[in-house]
């Protein structure tokens, strides 16, 4: 009877030592500022014709001798997207392409190469839509670990004072989700230049990486 009695005390405390235990949710951002480590651009091809084939034929020929000048520059990366044709309001038809270029920035500087290039392109009758420097993948990946251990640092030290507030102590880690969301910025749209125009300039910024990490902790009380 004895140890059937201990046994009923002991469960009893462990109810309430459970019970006493609070719950935790809350959320910290981490960020990081570095520099752009490769340069973009996004240009259009676009032609208008009476009728559809004679419009993505023209499309088709600007594109051909864009890439040529592209692939000419070494350490850039062309690619396409977005071909487009439609009737406009006037009874002709209009065909557009979109050429996306990137080439490597160390230390955040636009190689005059590209700088050139993208330049060329617009002479030659490509309007340019968007024009800036961001992160590579890897450069990317490098940002997001620094702010994703700024965000840690930053939720530990939430959770110990707000367990010190309460007389408790941070106890057991029950979930942690963490949500990187940075967007790329959004450029003005830019009009093809003139024939003799000096080539566009460039000098990106600092980019921030930010990082918002969530977890739920139990708290558990101080031994008396």
């Amino acid at each position: 009877m004895k140890w059937l009695g201990m046994a009923v005390v002991f469960g009893l405390a462990w109810i309430g030592a459970a019970r006493a235990q609070t719950v935790l949710s809350l959320a910290a951002t981490g960020s990081v500022v570095t520099v752009a480590d490769e340069m973009e651009a996004s240009l259009t091809v676009q032609e208008s014709a009476p009728s559809a084939p004679v419009a993505q034929d023209a499309v088709n020929r600007l594109m051909a001798k864009a890439l040529a000048a592209a692939r000419k520059v070494s350490g850039v990366a062309a690619t396409t997207a977005d071909y487009n044709v439609f009737q406009t309001q006037n009874s002709g038809y209009q065909a557009n392409q979109i050429l996306n270029l990137v080439m490597a920035a160390p230390g955040g500087v636009p190689p005059s190469a590209f700088t050139n290039l993208v330049g060329q392109l617009q002479q030659d009758g490509l309007q340019l839509n968007s024009l800036d420097g961001d992160l590579s993948a890897a450069g990317a990946d490098e940002a997001a670990q620094a702010a994703t251990t700024d965000a840690l640092h930053r939720l530990q030290t939430q959770t110990n004072a707000i367990a010190a507030t309460l007389g408790d102590k941070a106890g057991e880690i029950k979930t942690v989700t963490i949500d990187s969301n940075n967007p790329g910025p959004v450029m003005p749209r830019m009009m093809a230049l003139q024939q003799g125009a000096a080539p566009p300039q460039s000098a990106p910024g600092p980019v921030t990486v930010q990082v918002t990490v969530e977890a739920t902790i139990l708290l558990t009380p101080r031994a008396p």
